[in-house]
């Protein structure tokens, strides 16, 4: 069942997100949770104001998270259009994840169709043949175009 991530359920949220960093390699990441923490937790208070371009969710099973999204709005610079970004697409490993992938992902492109946009987009910080996994998930079920993200990391002489 997907339901709003509101102020009494981050810690859920959190606890899951620490969890998927443990088990899971980010490229060029060297994750500072306070930072993480306050920017999920300012995506939260912007959502419980009635902010239509920002929305956190989570997909719980018998009220265990097993997994969440968090994404919010930006403006296409060629079109001034607004695109909503997913931040984080965090599962549970131990679940079938796939599912609550789906599942996050109806559920968002549903808001953003609900508040007038035509415009989504996922990237992923995994490394280079699990981002293309990722991306062709998703690209096969949404019929969606599939870009290639380059990301690096300065390395001192």
């Amino acid at each position: 069942m997907i339901k709003i991530i509101g102020d009494n359920n981050v810690y859920e949220a959190i606890q899951l997100m620490n969890k998927s960093t443990k088990d899971n390699n980010y490229f060029g990441y060297d994750r500072n949770e306070a930072v993480w923490i306050k920017y999920f937790l300012s995506l939260v208070e912007r959502q419980g104001k009635g902010d239509p371009h920002v929305l956190v969710i989570g997909d719980y099973d018998n009220d265990k998270l097993r997994g969440f999204l968090s994404s919010c709005t930006f403006s296409n610079y060629y079109t001034e259009e607004w695109v909503m970004d997913v931040k984080d697409c965090i599962v549970d490993h131990d679940y079938k994840n796939a599912f609550v992938v789906y599942r996050l992902f109806d559920a968002m492109i549903e808001h953003v169709k609900l508040n007038g946009g035509k415009h989504w987009r996922a990237d992923s910080v995994r490394g280079e043949q699990e981002a293309l996994d990722y991306g062709r998930f998703l690209q096969h079920r949404y019929n969606a175009a599939l870009h290639v993200s380059v990301r690096g990391v300065l390395q001192e002489n």
